[in-house]
């Protein structure tokens, strides 16, 4: 009997590191999708979510740095392409900055400064989320860390700005024309075909449970 109880407490154990083991090495699913990992779908939680919550967190951060006269200039913001018009505007409805709009095609062509989502990854209650964004020489890439607990929606943790240049977002709205692509640049992958096609999905966030309940 004892000998059966020793075997038992010795192999509760292994199975935990196992469990833990599992979650460490699950891979982050990503959007844009990449070769060879889970794809995220754009309109479901927490992926609006995220991205809304990192371009207000960068154009906070970042904004003071292109000032147009005195006055700092409004958050015009652009995500991924292969994401609805309905998701962008779903976007647009979490970002709690006066004024933040989605890019246009005459804002882009102008030379307008403007934040672009450049990839999401999320593992279990981690995302991080790149964010292209405007400096008086070009672009920079900054990346915002997200966390939550078990049904709470996600927070802005950490912001790391990368001080390395990049080259200027392609324009993506999908209600808009678009500029001439530059020579060699890929098509869009049948996921964000799929995405850009999709109606708007509602994905709110998980609402906290009342002291009353």
């Amino acid at each position: 009997m004892h000998r059966r109880l020793q075997d038992r407490f010795a192999f509760f154990p292994l199975v935990m590191l196992c469990m833990l083991g599992v979650v460490a090495c699950t891979p982050y699913a990503t959007y844009p999708p990449m070769n060879e990992v889970e794809p995220l779908l754009p309109g479901l939680y927490p992926v609006p979510q995220v991205m809304g919550k990192s371009l207000q967190t960068a154009y906070d951060k970042t904004s003071g740095n292109v000032l147009e006269g005195e006055e700092v200039p409004p958050l015009v913001y652009a995500i991924p392409a292969g994401i609805s018009d309905g998701n962008w505007k779903q976007v647009g409805n979490i970002i709690d900055v006066q004024g933040a709009r989605a890019l246009t095609e005459d804002d882009y062509q102008s030379g307008m400064p403007f934040w672009s989502v450049e990839q999401v990854r999320i593992r279990n209650h981690r995302a991080e989320v790149d964010v292209v964004f405007p400096t008086p020489d070009g672009f920079e890439r900054a990346t915002v860390i997200l966390e939550s607990d078990p049904f709470t929606a996600f927070e802005v943790k950490f912001f790391q700005r990368w001080r390395v240049p990049v080259e200027k977002p392609a324009f993506t709205h999908p209600s808009n024309k678009a500029p001439e692509a530059p020579e060699g640049q890929e098509d869009e992958t049948p996921a964000q075909q799929a995405g850009l096609e999709a109606e708007a999905v509602v994905a709110p966030e998980p609402q906290a449970p009342s002291n009353g309940s």
